[in-house]
C-alpha cells in the first residue's frame, strides 16, 4: 500500500482537547478521526489494527460459535433479558452443555456468552478465558486492573480498566488495600452510630427549614441523625420515595436497580398527587397510595432516634425509628460512594481514578424462572450463564497509551497494520527504483506487508511520519544506503539503524513475535 493513497493523514498539530495520550497519538498518526462531541471514525490504518486486535481476542475462546444480532435491539439490560429468553428456548438438556457463543456488537465491541451446568464450571471457564485475554493484553503492554462493576440485571459484574490521565471513564479506588470499583458498584463504609434508648415521637416546629443541613443546625443534631427523603418517578408515573441517613446521598443508579425501572426526578405535581409535601416529607404517617413505593437504604436500620419530616410545612418529627414508626416496601443499598468516602474494606479514603474500562464480565444469578436444563436424571436444573463485552476501541487506545514515545506510536509486531514502512529517497534514480523492486520481492514472498512512502517529500517529513505511524520496522532505500552496501534498517523502538544487504533483510527482521503472526 502506498502511503499517499491511504485515506487519512498524519497531523503535526496537537488539538486542544482533553483525551488520553493514546487517543491523541492514534489521531495524529492517521488511525482515528476524533473530535470533541463528534462520533469517532476509525480510518483505514485504525480499522486494520482493530481487526487484528479482534482476532487476537476472539481466537482465545475455543469453540465459540458465532451469532449475528441486531445492534438496534434495545437497551443493554433489555438485550440481556432477550438473550436469557433466547437461551431458555434453545437449551433443553445437559448434553448441550457447555456452550460458547460470540457475536460482534458493532465494529468495536465483541460479546461472549458462557453457558454451563454448574456455578463452579462457569467460574472456571470464565476465569480461564480472562487469564488468556490478560496474557495477550500484557504481551501488548497493557496491565489492566480488576474493579467491581455495575450489573445490568440480577447478578454480579466486574470490569478491567487501565488508569490514564484524561480517560473517559471513572471509578473509585483505595490506594491502601486496592479495593476498587465503579461508584454505583461500591458501598462506602458507613460510620456506625451509638445506640440510643427509644423515645416517643415528638412533633417540633422548624420554620423555614427545608434542607437537611438547615434542620440539623436548627435542632442542634448531626446530619447523620436525620432521615433524608428523595423522590423520583417512573415513566408510568409511579413515585419512588428513597429514604436514607442524612449524611449520605442516594445513588440513582442503585435505586433504579432496586426498583427495576428507569427514573427521573419527581415534579411538584407528581408529589402532590400522592400527598407529599416537598421539603418536609418523610415516610412517617404517609397514607398508603398505590402510586407510591418506599425504598429504604440499609443505614436507616441504625438503633438511634432520627429526625424526619412531619409531612406538613414548618414541622419535623424527633425520635423516629425504623421499623417502629414507618415501613418500607424493601431495603437496599442506595448509598452513593464518593471520593474521600471511607473504603468499605479498610476505612481509608477512596480516590477518584480516570482511565479506560476495557472489558466487562457479568455473571447472572441462576434465579427461579430463569433458563433451565434437564440433568441426566431428567430433573430440571438452573442454567448458569455469563456474558462478557470486550471494548476493542478502548483497548486499542489503551495499547497506544503504553506503546508510544515522544515521536509517535510503537506498535507490537503482532498488532501493527503493516510490518514494514519502506521509505524511498532519491526516487528519480534508477538504482533506487530497482532496489525497491528487489525489496518488495524479497519481503512480500515471505508474507511481509509493506507500507510504501514514495511521496515527493523531504527525508525529514517522511521519517517523522514513519515515527508517528509506528510500524515495527522502517527500511530506507536511498542512493546513500546503496553506496554503503544495501538498505537502511531501523526498528521503530531502536535509536540507531544499520545497513543490511537486500539478500539478508529477512534475517534482520526475524523476531519471535513476527514469526507468530
Amino acid at each position: 500500500m502506498d502511503l499517499e493513497r491511504v485515506f487519512g493523514r498524519t497531523k503535526r498539530e496537537v488539538a486542544q482537547q482533553r483525551e488520553p495520550a493514546g487517543q491523541r497519538w492514534l489521531r495524529r498518526a492517521g488511525y482515528l478521526h476524533a473530535r470533541a462531541n463528534a462520533i469517532p471514525i476509525w480510518l483505514p490504518l485504525g480499522a486494520i489494527t482493530l481487526n487484528r486486535l479482534r482476532h487476537l481476542c476472539v481466537d482465545i475462546v475455543a469453540d465459540a460459535q458465532p451469532l449475528v444480532l441486531s445492534t438496534t435491539l434495545m437497551s443493554l439490560s433489555g438485550r440481556h433479558d432477550a438473550l436469557r429468553d433466547f437461551v431458555a428456548s434453545e437449551i433443553r438438556s445437559y448434553r448441550q452443555l457447555p456452550q460458547r457463543l460470540q457475536w460482534d456488537e458493532g465494529p468495536t465491541r465483541v460479546v461472549f456468552v458462557w453457558l454451563e451446568a454448574t456455578a463452579e464450571d462457569l467460574a472456571l471457564s470464565t476465569a480461564l478465558s480472562w487469564q488468556d485475554w490478560q496474557a495477550v493484553w500484557k504481551r501488548l503492554g497493557v496491565d489492566a486492573v480488576e474493579i467491581a462493576a455495575v450489573p445490568t440485571t440480577d447478578g454480579t459484574a466486574r470490569a478491567w480498566a487501565l488508569s490514564c490521565p484524561d480517560g473517559p471513564d471513572a471509578w473509585l479506588a483505595c490506594s491502601y488495600c486496592g479495593h476498587a470499583g465503579e461508584a454505583s458498584a461500591l458501598r462506602p463504609q458507613v460510620p456506625p452510630l451509638t445506640e440510643e434508648p427509644a423515645q416517643p415521637v415528638e412533633v417540633v416546629a422548624t420554620p423555614g427549614c427545608t434542607t437537611i443541613q438547615a434542620v440539623a443546625d436548627f435542632l442542634g443534631v448531626p446530619t447523620s441523625h436525620m432521615l433524608k427523603a428523595v423522590f423520583y418517578t417512573t415513566a408510568e408515573g409511579q413515585v419512588i420515595l428513597a429514604v436514607i441517613r442524612g449524611d449520605l446521598e442516594v445513588d440513582v443508579h442503585k435505586l433504579e436497580r432496586a426498583v427495576g425501572w428507569v427514573l427521573h426526578p419527581a415534579t411538584p405535581a407528581e408529589l402532590e398527587a400522592v400527598g407529599i409535601v416537598a421539603g418536609y416529607a418523610s415516610p412517617v404517617g404517609l397514607p398508603s397510595h398505590q402510586g407510591l413505593t418506599i425504598i429504604g437504604d440499609l443505614s436507616i436500620q441504625a438503633p438511634v432516634n432520627f429526625v424526619a419530616g412531619a409531612n406538613r410545612p414548618g414541622f419535623h418529627l424527633r425520635h423516629v425509628r425504623y421499623p417502629r414508626d414507618f415501613q418500607t416496601d424493601r431495603l437496599a443499598d442506595l448509598a452513593q460512594a464518593r471520593p474521600q468516602d471511607p473504603c468499605s474494606t479498610c476505612g481509608n479514603p477512596l480516590e477518584l481514578k480516570a482511565g479506560l474500562i476495557l472489558a466487562r464480565l457479568e455473571i447472572f444469578s441462576a434465579s427461579a424462572g430463569g433458563p433451565i436444563y434437564l440433568n441426566p436424571e431428567g430433573c430440571p436444573q438452573p442454567l448458569h450463564m455469563a456474558i462478557a463485552q470486550l471494548c476493542l476501541d478502548r483497548l486499542l487506545v489503551a495499547i497506544a497509551e503504553v506503546n508510544h514515545d515522544d515521536h509517535g506510536l510503537i506498535w507490537p509486531a503482532i498488532l501493527a497494520p503493516y510490518d514494514v514502512h519502506v521509505v524511498l529517497l532519491n526516487t528519480d534514480q534508477q538504482a533506487v527504483i530497482e532496489a525497491a523492486d528487489d525489496v518488495a520481492r524479497e519481503l512480500e514472498k515471505n508474507g511481509w506487508k509493506l507500507l510504501w512512502d514514495r511521496r515527493d517529500e523531504s527525508a525529514g517529513v517522511k521519517f517523522t511520519d514513519a515515527d508517528l505511524i509506528g510500524l515495527p520496522w522502517r527500511v530506507t532505500i536511498s542512493a546513500r544506503s546503496l553506496k554503503q552496501g544495501g538498505v537502511e534498517v531501523k526498528a521503530r523502538a531502536a535509536s540507531t539503524s544499520v545497513i543490511v544487504s537486500i539478500a539478508h533483510l529477512i534475517s534482520a527482521f526475524s523476531t519471535p513475535e513476527r514469526d507468530s503472526k
